[in-house]
């Protein structure tokens, strides 16, 4: 991180330091330019000014100075004087762009190479009184001959510069990272410590993070507990009573009996164990397909075909109610959930009861009630049915082959389908669990 920032602080400086040269340079160029036809338009005027006062041209040559070259010209475009030429050697200028325009317009200017020198060159032309034509040249070259002189220094200052940012952003860099690391080291209360106030989102959530990792790593470390004790207890009977029928302590009248147990605490186990590698699929992120499109009334109806046995046995009464409920969702894992909540209102009911469940759509969402008049949850179980291996009844659970997970997959199955699930319940008057779903389409 540290390298990361000190070369990006680098970076700034340096490509600010090159802005910064460029634009200084082009600045100057334009200012520099135009100061020098500045002067050499004020050195034309100044010569008109005293043009009548001349004796002879030769008197001209004391106006060359700067490197400027005096020419003039006749009104037929003859040279007359030319301050570093041969004046008699010399074309006819009346076609010259500067000339045309200084008799049309008074003065004139241009810049093309000199057919004279060879050299670029830029001209400037005044219409003296007399019809003559005074013009002042300097080469492009020794126009800008101050100039780049200048740009050697200029070259020097911004590699100072940049020098003196490197070395500042090393500085900077490291005053900038040290209390980010102090932060770091302190990561328990990485919130307390909070260096500069961008940080403070992102400390509030590293501490949001680390408490939910905390608090995963607790319920994964009481699930493993868990899951140890409630397989323990089924794996011990089971091996009790084989241990017993292997050392012939058990009548042959009887062997049928421990071996129904066996039996019985074998499927307990099939059941427990189908119900953790649920919850540990369920678990996984996107390990289902949600897209489906399920009729929620069409599962509720399947349900009670599933669990009518169950329900005969128990001497429950099953009803439906309501209508089409469509979602988005997976198709299995809603039957599931549906078989589970049907499942506990028959376990957890007495004899003459009723399940009733109601399927119906409002206002974009999809609700599925499911009602029984069995024995209730008090209230302060409410909070806690929906943990792993909680049960509220530990002996009644046992005795109707309760595992203790079921609620806990039906939440899982809400949540993953972006549903809420509600109780509502009294003691020995009977629950109604709700869960809610958006409506496919919402």
């Amino acid at each position: 991180m540290e390298e990361k920032i000190k070369s990006r602080m680098i970076l700034i400086g340096i490509v600010s330091m090159l802005l910064t040269a460029i634009m200084t340079i082009t600045i100057f160029h334009k200012a520099y330019e135009e100061q020098v036809r500045s002067d050499i338009k004020t050195l034309t005027t100044a010569f008109s000014a005293v043009y009548g006062n001349f004796d002879d041209y030769n008197q001209l040559q004391s106006f060359a100075i700067r490197g400027a070259r005096i020419t003039l010209i006749s009104e037929n475009g003859t040279v007359l004087f030319d301050s570093e030429n041969n004046a008699s050697s010399m074309d006819n200028h009346i076609k010259r762009d500067e000339i045309i325009s200084a008799k049309k317009t008074g003065f004139g200017e241009s810049t093309r190479y000199s057919a004279t020198t060879g050299h670029k060159t830029y001209y400037y032309a005044m219409l003296l009184p007399d019809g003559n034509i005074i013009r002042t040249a300097i080469y492009v070259k020794a126009m800008y001959s101050d100039y780049n002189n200048t740009i050697p220094i200029i070259t020097l200052i911004g590699l100072f510069i940049s020098i003196i940012s490197m070395l500042l952003s090393q500085m900077l860099t490291k005053q900038l990272v040290k209390p980010i690391e102090a932060m770091a080291e302190n990561i328990e209360d990485i919130e307390k410590g909070v260096p500069y106030k961008e940080f403070e989102p992102f400390a509030i959530a590293l501490k949001e993070h680390q408490n939910e990792k905390d608090e995963s790593a607790k319920m994964r470390q009481e699930f493993t507990a868990n899951v140890s004790h409630e397989l323990k207890t089924p794996l011990t009977s089971i091996s009790g009573y084989a241990e017993m029928i292997e050392n012939g302590m058990v009548k042959d009248s009887d062997i049928k009996v421990f071996a129904g147990k066996i039996h019985s605490q074998a499927l307990r186990l099939i059941v427990l164990i189908g119900d953790i590698l649920k919850l540990s699929e369920l678990d996984e992120p996107n390990s289902s397909d949600l897209s489906e499109t399920v009729d929620l009334y069409e599962l509720a109806e399947h349900t009670i075909e599933m669990l009518s046995l169950n329900a005969i046995k128990s001497n429950i009464q099953m009803h439906i109610s309501g209508n089409g409920a469509v979602i988005k969702g997976n198709k299995i894992m809603l039957s599931e959930l549906i078989y589970n909540l049907c499942d506990n209102a028959i376990r957890y009911n007495k004899s003459g009861g009723y399940v009733k469940i109601c399927v119906y759509s409002y206002d974009g969402k999809a609700f599925i009630d499911i009602k029984d008049n069995g024995i209730g949850i008090s209230k302060e179980y409410q909070e806690r049915i929906f943990e792993r291996f909680f049960r509220v009844d530990k002996s009644r659970s046992k005795e109707t082959g309760g595992t203790g997970l079921g609620l806990a997959i039906v939440k899982h199955i809400a949540l993953q389908h972006n549903g809420s699930i509600r109780v509502e319940s009294q003691t020995g008057k009977g629950t109604t669990m709700s869960v809610v779903f958006n409506a496919a389409g919402n």
